[in-house]
């Protein structure tokens, strides 16, 4: 997670504290990596970007939902798609080697103060890695069920 989002959270919310997450090491973001590669039958030594372009691909634009909106709201999303809420999630921030582990209630009650509009793009999943949730910088929301 981004100091500067900590930060922010703090100077707008001097009582309450950022939620927890943990920021995973280089070796669990590599094996997230190969499962990742493995269900959707990619060579395991393909690059991050290619995983990356291969998840953006395949994934399927989720109409009547973007993040941007004011009543934009996580499990929502995830009971419209069919996904049971899972207690934990990741979040991908960038080629699937900065990864952090939140509460999706944390996650959805403090969203907006984890993603930023025009800044983040982000990959949600769960321990299965049967789904990925994508949203973009600009609030598109992209499915992929493997």
């Amino acid at each position: 997670m981004e100091e500067a989002k900590i930060d922010n959270f703090n100077r707008e919310n001097p009582e309450g504290s950022f939620p927890k997450y943990i920021t995973l090491d280089s070796g669990s973001c590599a094996d997230i990596h190969k499962s990742l590669s493995e269900n959707l039958r990619l060579d395991v030594s393909a690059d991050s970007m290619t995983l990356v372009n291969e998840v953006d691909r395949l994934g399927e634009v989720c109409e009547g939902f973007n993040s941007e909106d004011d009543n934009f709201n996580l499990k929502k999303v995830l009971s419209s798609l069919e996904i049971n809420w899972p207690e934990y999630i990741f979040i991908n921030w960038y080629r699937y080697d900065n990864i952090d582990k939140m509460m999706l209630s944390d996650l959805t009650n403090h969203f907006d103060d984890v993603w930023y509009p025009d800044v983040d793009d982000i990959d949600i999943f769960d321990e299965t890695f049967t789904w990925v949730l994508s949203i973009t910088h600009y609030g598109q929301i992209k499915i992929l069920k493997i």
